[in-house]
């Protein structure tokens, strides 16, 4: 399975994957956005938004470019919720909570090999 090496930003910036830095083999530390190191995640850590009808369309992207949907009714859960994920000031994805874990995460493609997993994203939630 082929996977890209950098994407453009809708602002024109090229961006490097996680795939790309795990091909060069070793940290630069320069908090790249797709860290597979673990370095920007470390530094910046994850920042989360509570989510409102506004953004009923990204989540509706995310589900649909993910490929993770498995017919799930993220609509059914209460607003207060679902948060959005974001790295950098990027939206990286989004989770659906209760009120003591969370239940499903949603990466968009290029955060997938980032390892971040529900346990990760609940140490920096809760």
């Amino acid at each position: 399975m082929y996977k890209e090496l950098t994407y453009e930003t809708p602002d024109g910036y090229t961006v490097f994957t996680s795939q790309y830095l795990k091909n060069k083999g070793t940290c630069c530390k320069s908090a790249c956005l797709h860290c597979p190191y673990g370095f920007t995640l470390k530094k910046h850590g994850l920042q989360f938004k509570e989510v409102s009808l506004e953004d009923a369309s990204l989540i509706e992207t995310i589900l649909s470019e993910s490929g993770q949907s498995n017919g799930i009714e993220w609509k059914t859960f209460l607003p207060d919720n679902i948060r959005l994920i974001f790295i950098k000031d990027t939206v990286c994805g989004f989770f659906l909570k209760n009120h003591i874990q969370i239940k499903h995460i949603y990466l968009k493609p290029h955060f997938q090999d980032q390892d971040l997993s529900k346990e990760m994203v609940e140490a920096y939630f809760f």
